[in-house]
């Protein structure tokens, strides 16, 4: 995790632009102030420079093609926000990128994050699984689901690819990428520390400081935590509150120049979180869920409220940059420790029919060398290795409850419990090549190549009960291998109209490896690996800057011919992933930011997606069971012509703010408008989020001598919408995202 959550000021759709009061664009990746990626080419302005240059204009320095470039130069649908932006308008954590970024949406699991990309995505959070959204901060992929929803603390800038990543982003990227770009150490001191209360008594606070410990040595360190101390809910049963979190956060980053052309930057990390945020479940209401359970309020649950979510990380990575004649050398270490464990109800009635007590650690090992050209030409080029080793485990899993009794005499203390372990070695090659052919027009060719060897292996499988002593299940022993191989590749044409705009035309290929259900082990004969999905999308788009930079205005229309798609579906109260045969998936992305006077700021977007299952001929249904104990009766049907899930028709936000100087500081007001036409939460089109709107506003004072004081509100007009909504045996689970929320933030820059 980044940091503790930071307190939301408002929320609102942007790219990000330089010209906001205190922002800055990313120094140059590749030089000796930021290692994780490498340096510009020669003759080219680096990232500073253009701010320097154009902190008026707006520019915007992403590094989608593993360099630093213009945004409005990329010719790939980008969505990109800067640190200083992000806390202009609150986006505090990856879950509310939702709101800067045109059809993405962003739900949860009690324990792991769910995104949505352009109708691409999968519910499934279980171990070993991985999501077709990957995630990298400071270019260090997150493996793990449980380690994907975190706070945007103390960040230099989030930046979101859209659409397949398959050749300089191949890990899993088959609807897109969110690259994270942490705060770089630097050799001037300087730091901020911030404290905040808000409303269902939640205080937070953090601090960062940075600065020079030699003439070749700089280092940072952010330290941030937050704690709710009253719910939203409560157990109707026993009292208990719940749907409420805490968590602390503390990372560290040393970089040290070992000469003029090579740098190495080690960095730490280490998150504690505890949170009942979607367990505690209550059903949808209007549906019964087994044992006769029904809907106890929108936070409260019938069960007796002890669900509780632990989820501890820990990084150790080095970059190391050497700048060589033609090309930089740019090598990647990371390790990552993310341990899960959770206690939950998952037949959210007051009965244990089922109960799930889960162990869960990810440990992965990644290092990739990237080789990137640095020379002046027309040809621009990025070639490289990349590896990872990533072991998941249930350690053990332990599940309880009246669905596991041998005897059936219905004892709720009856026990299956297994252990088992998934192994994943994946290598691959990539290369890629921009080449500008005419004065104007460059054309990008790059192509993956992908193998990934999967071991699983079910180490232990046992039941007991009251009246039945422990034994082992039959066939609850062996072992499994699969390999999946893949090349993946892209090619683009772009031209450049005029200086101010510039279109695009795309073809590429995304892979998404396949993998074993490790939530349910079964036996050899009934654990099958998951087929690999793969995405083939089209894109044209157009990028704009008008009316001398005032206004950048971005459009994108896309189609996806989507094979295998990986949909979760839940099997005795366990998310398990089976594949959908094909989904077409087409759509339309736009954005803008428009400052039509110094200070004043407005920012929007739009996203239009039209999806289907095209084939789906086994797909699964919950009909409710009308007799005792209810619940729900699991079968199929074909679910061809259906709506993908979590895919939106509509997406729209706006958000202006307006800095102003008064007395000895400057006022900022920001407010934020986002709406979202609704979709539906299941394959089988059973389950609806309405559509719904979320209002915001903040008013803040910034004192010229670094003081800082905030007031804020986020979904001002209380609305509902669920964070996560999935059929299974038992009941139709619902769980709210926050309800309205307000405080103050205090802050001091020194």
């Amino acid at each position: 995790m980044l940091g503790a959550s930071a307190l939301a000021l408002s929320v609102g759709m942007a790219h990000a632009e330089t010209e906001t009061a205190g922002a800055s664009a990313p120094p140059a990746e590749g030089t000796q102030l930021a290692q994780a990626d490498p340096m510009p080419t020669a003759g080219e302005q680096t990232g500073q420079d253009v701010q320097d240059e154009e902190s008026t204009l707006g520019a915007v320095i992403v590094t989608a093609r593993r360099r630093d470039e213009r945004l409005q130069d990329v010719p790939i649908a980008v969505s990109a926000i800067t640190g200083a932006q992000a806390d202009l308008i609150g986006v505090d954590s990856t879950d509310l990128l939702t709101v800067v970024t045109p059809s993405l949406d962003f739900g949860q699991q009690p324990f792991a994050a769910i995104p949505f990309l352009r109708g691409v995505g999968s519910s499934s959070g279980g171990a070993g699984f991985e999501s077709p959204i990957a995630i990298y901060v400071d270019d260090v992929y997150y493996a793990s689901p449980n380690a994907k929803l975190f706070t945007l603390d103390n960040i230099e800038s989030v930046q979101v690819l859209k659409g397949p990543q398959g050749t300089l982003f191949g890990r899993n990227a088959t609807g897109g990428v969110i690259q994270v770009k942490t705060k770089q150490p630097e050799f001037k001191p300087s730091g901020k520390v911030t404290a905040g209360y808000a409303n269902y008594d939640t205080i937070s606070g953090s601090f960062y400081a940075t600065g020079g410990l030699s003439d070749n040595i700089a280092a940072n360190i952010a330290v941030s935590g937050s704690d709710q101390g009253e719910g939203y809910g409560e157990s109707v049963l026993t009292g208990v509150e719940t749907q409420k979190s805490k968590d602390w956060n503390i990372r560290a980053q040393m970089l040290i120049n070992l000469s003029e052309k090579t740098s190495v930057k080690l960095a730490a990390d280490y998150s504690d979180s505890e949170s009942d945020m979607g367990a505690n479940l209550g059903v949808l209401p209007g549906s019964v869920g087994i044992g006769g359970t029904t809907f106890s309020g929108e936070y409260n649950t019938a069960t007796d409220g002890n669900d509780l979510v632990e989820i501890q990380q820990a990084g150790l990575s080095m970059h190391v940059n050497h700048e060589m004649s033609f090309a930089d050398l740019v090598s990647v270490s990371a390790y990552r420790n993310t341990e899960m464990n959770t206690l939950l109800d998952q037949d959210a009635s007051p009965i244990t029919f089922f109960t799930l007590d889960l162990d869960s650690p990810t440990k992965t090992f990644s290092q990739e060398f990237r080789l990137v050209s640095n020379t002046d030409g027309p040809l621009e080029w990025v070639t490289g290795v990349y590896y990872l080793n990533a072991i998941s485990k249930y350690d053990p899993a332990t599940l309880t409850g009246i669905i596991f009794d041998p005897a059936s005499i219905g004892d709720e203390s009856a026990v299956y419990q297994f252990e088992d372990k998934q192994t994943l070695n994946s290598y691959s090659g990539f290369a890629e090549g921009t080449y500008r052919f005419l004065p104007d027009t460059s054309l990008t060719l790059g192509i993956r190549y992908t193998l990934d060897e999967y071991e699983f292996e079910s180490i232990e499988q046992t039941i007991r009960s009251s009246v039945v002593p422990e034994f082992d299940v039959p066939g609850g022993e062996f072992t499994l291998e699969d390999d999946f191989d893949k090349f993946t590749y892209r090619a683009i044409l772009d031209h450049k109209f005029t200086d101010d705009i510039m279109g695009y035309a795309s073809y590429s290929r995304g892979f998404k490896s396949g993998g074993y259900n490790v939530a349910e082990p079964g036996t050899a004969d009934t654990q099958a690996a998951v087929r690999p999905e793969v995405l083939d999308a089209y894109e044209i788009g157009l990028k704009t800057s008008l009316m001398e930079n005032r206004l950048t205005f971005n459009i994108a229309g896309y189609y996806y011919d989507y094979k295998d798609l990986a949909v979760s579906i839940t099997r005795q109260g366990s998310l398990f992933v089976i594949n959908a045969a094909a989904a077409e998936i087409k759509g339309v992305d736009a954005d803008f930011v428009f400052s039509p006077m110094d200070g004043l700021r407005i920012a929007g977007g739009i996203g239009y997606i039209d999806s289907e299952y095209s084939e789906f001929p086994n797909g699964p249904t919950y009909t409710p069971n009308p007799n005792p104990p209810f619940g729900f009766i699991v079968g199929s049907a074909d679910l061809s012509g259906n709506e993908t899930q979590r895919s939106p028709e509509l997406t729209l936000s706006v958000a202006p703010s307006y800095t102003f100087r008064a007395g000895n500081g400057a006022v900022t007001l920001a407010a934020s408008y986002y709406h979202n036409s609704g979709y539906y939460s299941d394959p089988e089109n059973r389950l609806e989020q309405p559509s719904y709107e979320l209002v915001n506003a903040s008013l803040g004072y910034q004192f010229d001598n670094g003081l800082g004081i905030r007031l804020w509100g986020k979904n001002l007009t209380d609305d509902r919408y669920f964070t996560f909504l999935q059929g299974d045996f038992f009941k139709d689970p619902a769980a709210y995202a926050p309800p309205r929320t307000y405080g103050i933030t205090l802050s001091k820059e020194f």
